[in-house]
């Protein structure tokens, strides 16, 4: 059995124990320690982690079948704290899940982390991709971080992800957008459009969302729900790569905000203890947003600067639901074929970019250029991604859809009378079907809420439902009136 050591001397244990570890800082000040695991791999973890600190507890035990008194492991990470800024290394960037060199924005290489057991990362640049070692990576992993597979890559084809369409259930134009999506989620730099998955029960979007998570950023909990404070959001951010948020019917000012910032990239920072420095991140993520609907609520209408930075994509009920463990076990045997395809997209964007001109792109432009120059390994051509980005009439670009075609319905007569069921199927024509309800009573239920007209009900002599509808001022109108008076 090992000597007991004293506690003074716990301290100098615990910085021999340290010395399979180096240390360094990141590149936005914080003290890391990178751990070996094995010959060709480590692991990073900040010094102020439980990660770290049941590392240098382990190492401690395994010599003095002990644990490391508080005070001394105080003591010894104030010291190592001190050589991870003043030491031999320089600092380096610490990224998660996606990595580069050189320009950002014109990248000469892109690091995908793995997070499997071996420490492998996926290099591509412009000639492919390779599996290699992380000793020149540096990618921080949270508990929920779980590996990629390894990428296999299949027979040439014109659509290489259409099992993956397929088993999504998706039709061209949501795919088209999702493909847009999740290409632009490969670039190492924002600003990212935020997906916003929409349709009622049944239509698959959870199903989707986590799909579309784990084809790069696999996680234990995938999915949250959206907090209600800003620093909650900042904390997942800095823990994943890409952000879900599920039953997301509205979305308050502030958080509208910080996911705009989010997504765009922002500066967090981080107070610390014992009169350091904040330590300030920034931080820029891929965001979902899953916004269910049905037949008694209108779609999820966010506000408008929010809108501004979104892609959409609106799912109809799935006709023949299948057992979610058969899709997930297809997902698993596409995935490594899938991820061989966006490493073959990425490459074929980074041999590209320098070359492509979409002129002048309205919504997400820097997005545009690197979608479409992935283009071709993705089964798309340049007018698909452009019509993939652009700006769409949907329910919440202007004013609801649902408001303007009721009161331009009645703008002629000032009122109309009859069944639900009548006032549904004309109103399809003109207002986009994720807008509306899918039954008559749900209709007549939503226009309560529509603002500017007054409903009443009754039966004629048939005994059927008869809605009464007339237009009035809204306040907005109420006001311009008054002021003009």
């Amino acid at each position: 059995m090992p000597a007991s050591i004293r506690i003074t001397d716990q301290p100098h244990a615990l910085l021999y124990q340290a010395r399979e570890a180096s240390f360094f800082c990141s590149k936005d000040g914080q003290a890391c320690a990178s751990l070996p695991s094995s010959v060709e791999h480590r692991a990073v973890v900040p010094l102020r982690s439980a990660a770290f600190r049941d590392w240098l507890t382990a190492q401690f035990y395994k010599e003095h079948e002990t644990a490391p008194s508080l005070s001394a492991f105080r003591a010894a990470l104030r010291t190592l704290e001190a050589r991870a800024r003043y030491g031999d290394l320089p600092s380096q960037p610490v990224k998660q899940r996606i990595g580069f060199e050189g320009d950002p924005f014109l990248p000469s290489k892109i690091i995908l982390d793995l997070a499997n057991a071996a420490g492998d990362v996926l290099e591509i640049t412009s000639r492919g991709y390779q599996i290699r070692n992380n000793l020149k990576s540096a990618f921080r992993q949270s508990i929920t971080t779980l590996p990629l597979p390894v990428p296999q890559s299949a027979a040439p084809s014109s659509e290489p992800l259409a099992p993956l369409r397929d088993l999504l259930n998706l039709p061209t134009d949501a795919w088209n957008r999702v493909l847009a999506w999740l290409t632009a989620a490969l670039r190492p730099i924002g600003p990212y459009p935020i997906l916003v998955i929409n349709g009622p029960a049944g239509s698959g979007k959870s199903v989707l969302a986590r799909a579309l998570r784990s084809l790069i950023d696999p996680s234990a909990a995938p999915v949250h729900r959206l907090p209600p404070r800003d620093r909650d959001l900042y904390h997942l951010a800095l823990q994943n790569w890409i952000l879900i948020f599920d039953l997301v019917h509205r979305v308050p000012g502030k958080i509208s905000e910080t996911l705009c910032a989010l997504s765009s990239g922002d500066a967090i920072e981080i107070s610390q203890q014992d009169l350091r420095d904040p330590l300030v991140f920034e931080v820029a993520r891929p965001i979902i947003l899953i916004a269910p609907h049905d037949e008694t609520q209108r779609a999820f209408s966010p506000p408008r600067t929010l809108a501004n930075r979104t892609l959409t994509v609106h799912l109809d009920r799935i006709a023949h639901l299948r057992p979610e463990s058969a899709i997930w076990s297809m997902f698993n045997t596409l995935h490594p074929c899938a991820l061989a395809t966006l490493s073959d997209a990425v490459s074929t964007a980074l041999s590209r970019i320098r070359d492509i001109d979409l002129g002048n792109v309205s919504r997400f432009p820097d997005c545009a250029a690197w979608t479409a120059a992935a283009a071709p390994s993705l089964g798309l051509n340049e007018s698909d991604v452009l019509h993939a980005f652009a700006d769409p009439k949907s329910l919440w670009v202007g004013a609801d859809p649902l408001r303007e075609a009721m009161h331009a319905l009645l703008q002629t007569s000032g009122s109309w009378t009859g069944e639900a069921a009548d006032l549904l199927n004309q109103l399809r024509t003109s207002v986009p079907l994720a807008a509306l309800p899918t039954t008559p009573k749900g209709l007549s239920q939503v226009l309560a809420n529509v603002a500017g007209i007054r409903i009443s009900r009754s039966r004629d002599n048939q005994a059927r439902r008869i809605l009464s509808i007339t237009r009035t001022l809204d306040a907005s109108q109420k006001t311009a009136t008054a002021e003009i008076r």
